[in-house]
Parts: structure tokens; sequence; C-alpha cells
């Protein structure tokens, strides 16, 4: 096996995986059904040929498109966590994909990159209180989950709600979607823009949303990416990422108690 790179019949396939996860926000909900066919036959075809790439991302990306269709787990947290507990199952439980999984790594920061991703950190923190206050969106029902507890107390949920959230982004992003691009031997630049624009589009209705929170997201998630590609794991993005949305929580524990 090896995992590293791509074989030339992969990248086609793998291509389609992630056209299929930007578009699949914007597919009316009975087509989307035809998205997770194109997903699960991708994934059919690819077991027998043991191109591993596109399995580890089919997995994913399949799980995500059926689970968005059941009306109980389309909603944050389930809509994210039951695919990736499915796909981290399914790891576990076959050899070959245990064996083909390199995306899981820490990387190799440095100080210069730290201060770079504390600077991206507090950036994004500015652009979504901005955001907040000049596009007045309507996230009742997300403040409406913040529940009635002391300071203490919510400093710790926002405090798990953001090492939570970011685990499992940048374990689909960054991680898995990020890591079959990169195999396909395509240069930096066109791997950081797909996964940036398929982690922006799933933000259509989150935080930020609309086509501004598209925007935010795309080019936050491109930030990111740059941060995994130049220190070839996922610690620095991961942490970037959970101060993010400690604003976030933040931001909304705000609306709750106002």
């Amino acid at each position: 096996m090896n995992p590293e790179v791509s074989r030339p019949e992969e990248i086609p396939a793998i291509i389609l995986l992630i056209s299929t996860s930007i578009v699949r926000p914007f597919v009316p909900g009975n087509f989307v059904w035809g998205l997770a066919i194109v997903q699960l036959v991708l994934l059919i075809r690819a077991i027998p040929r043991h191109d591993w790439n596109t399995v580890h991302l089919a997995i994913l990306l399949c799980s995500l498109t059926l689970f968005s269709l059941i009306p109980g787990t389309r909603r944050w947290p389930w809509t994210f966590l039951i695919p990736v507990l499915l796909y981290w199952a399914l790891l576990q439980s076959f050899r070959p994909l245990r064996l083909t999984a390199t995306w899981l790594r820490t990387g190799h920061p440095t100080l210069p990159i730290w201060i770079v991703a504390g600077t991206v950190a507090l950036g994004s923190a500015v652009s979504l209180l901005l955001w907040f206050k000049l596009a007045r969106p309507d996230v009742k029902w997300q403040a409406g989950l913040i529940p009635p507890w002391s300071p203490g107390r919510l400093v710790l949920l926002g405090l798990g709600f953001a090492l939570f959230n970011a685990a499992v982004e940048e374990m689909i992003w960054r991680g898995v979607i990020f890591d079959a691009l990169q195999r396909t031997g395509l240069p930096t630049a066109p791997v950081v823009l797909m996964q940036a624009v398929s982690f922006g589009v799933v933000h259509l209705h989150g935080f930020p949303s609309g086509s501004l929170g598209i925007l935010l997201a795309s080019a936050y998630g491109a930030i990111l990416g740059l941060l995994r590609a130049q220190t070839r794991g996922l610690l620095v993005p991961f942490a970037t990422h959970a101060v993010t949305d400690s604003s976030i929580f933040g931001i909304l524990v705000y609306l709750a108690h106002d």
C-alpha cells in the first residue's frame, strides 16, 4: 500500500467527491440523494481497486451527505459528529484504512507560525464581531442553545465547545479532505482553495451565515489550510480554530443574556 500518492485513476474521483461536497448546500433536498448515490458509487468502485485515498474521502463525505438528509441529525453537532464517529469506527475496524490514514499528524510548528496563528485568531474574532454588528444576522436559535448557567460554568462550556467543534471540523477539512487532495499531487494553491470552499459553503446556515458568511468562512478556511500546509500537521490550525470558536461562543453568550 502506498498512501502517500494517489494513482492517476483516483484523481478524477477525488475531485468529483470534493465537487459534490461544495454543491451540496445549494442542492434542493430531493436532489441531495442523487449526490449521495454518486458518492456511494465512487466508494464502492474504489474499494476493490484499493484506491484507499478515495475510500477515506468517500466514506466521510458520503456520511456527511446522508446524515444531512435525516431530520434528527441535520443540526449541529450531529450533522458533523455522527459522520466523524462512523468514519473513525470504520478506520479502527479495517486494517487497510488504518494503514493508509496519514492525515492525523500534529506537524512541526515554529514560533513565527504560532505568532501568525495568534494574529489570525485575533483577526478572525474582530471580523466575526464586525460581521455580527453590521450584518445583524438572525442567530436566535444558536443563542437559544446557551443555557442560563453561572459565568464559571459557561466558561467551561465555551472551552468544551471550542475544543470539540474545532477538533471535528479540522479532522474533516484540514484532515481527511486536505490530505486526499494533497495526495493527488496537485499544487498547494488549488488544494488549499478547494478545501477552503468546501469548508466555507457549510456555513450557509452557520456562524457566520449567508453569502457573506460563506466568503468569510472560505477565506478563514484558506488561511487554516495554509497553516496546515506550512506545518504539515493539524495542531496549529486546530488551536487557531479553537480560539475562533471561543469568540463565537462569547458572542452567543452575549446574545443569550441580552
